[in-house]
């Protein structure tokens, strides 16, 4: 909802300083649009949050015998 409304303050903006014509609406939706996609690439990936790049190792062995039995008691 925000980004929505400031691509229209920019669009009001540039109406109210370069008069209304479709020429500067177009022009400055595509300036707005330009520079919103400049932001976005620009900002990096999802912040991660301690312990995020942590993983479980699951070991698993072949036999017969079960080693957590002792700690299952």
């Amino acid at each position: 909802m925000i980004p929505i409304v400031l691509i229209v303050a920019a669009v009001l903006g540039a109406c109210l300083v370069f008069g209304y014509s479709s020429f500067v609406v177009g022009f400055s939706l595509m300036v707005v649009g330009v520079l919103g996609l400049i932001a976005f690439l620009a900002t990096p990936g999802a912040v991660l949050r301690p312990g995020e790049r942590e993983f479980v190792e699951e070991r698993h062995y072949f036999g017969e015998h079960d080693d957590h039995r002792e700690f299952r008691k």
